[in-house]
């Protein structure tokens, strides 16, 4: 193996974690929309998750982590849909990445975190995610909250990459 060769693979083996800046309209009625996108490979989900840096007052906040694949294919959930909440400043929607696993409020950041206790580790060291959008689908709306979202992962192949929306 070249240096070069081996140089692309500690690239690779190198965790990279993207933070998609929420704004207020991302939660306004009928407002579902694209936070990540996947390209040139699969990639693998070592994390993800949602930090509250607006409280969500008035309707109960209802999103939904959901990907489609790009070529095809129908939108799925990638967890189940969270408990609905006025959700507090600094609160965080954590995803322990089960498909049955519901994206979790937390108290707050930090070893404060309450809830249930998978939701502080990711399942099985991570899921395989092909090239595709991940979004949020809101089962309601609140056009006041604000959530910033955390994606890391893993690229499988040298072009893999994640782009924000």
């Amino acid at each position: 193996m070249s240096h070069g060769e081996e140089q692309q693979l500690v690239y690779l083996r190198q965790e990279r974690t993207l933070r998609r800046i929420g704004t207020n309209a991302d939660y306004t009625p009928g407002g579902n929309f694209n936070i990540f996108t996947i390209t040139g490979g699969p990639i693998k989900i070592t994390g993800m998750f949602g930090h509250v840096t607006v409280a969500c007052t008035g309707a109960a906040l209802v999103p939904l982590i959901t990907f489609t694949p790009t070529g095809g294919g129908a939108a799925s959930a990638l967890c189940t849909v969270a408990v609905g909440a006025a959700h507090a400043i600094n609160v965080v929607l954590a995803w322990d990445g089960a498909l049955a696993s519901v994206l979790a409020p937390t108290v707050g950041v930090g070893h404060g975190q309450a809830g249930p206790a998978s939701a502080q580790d990711f399942v099985a060291a991570g899921i395989i995610a092909i090239p595709g959008i991940i979004s949020i689908t809101n089962a309601t709306a609140d056009a006041t909250g604000v959530i910033d979202w955390y994606l890391s992962y893993y690229p499988l192949t040298e072009a893999a990459s994640v782009t924000i929306n």
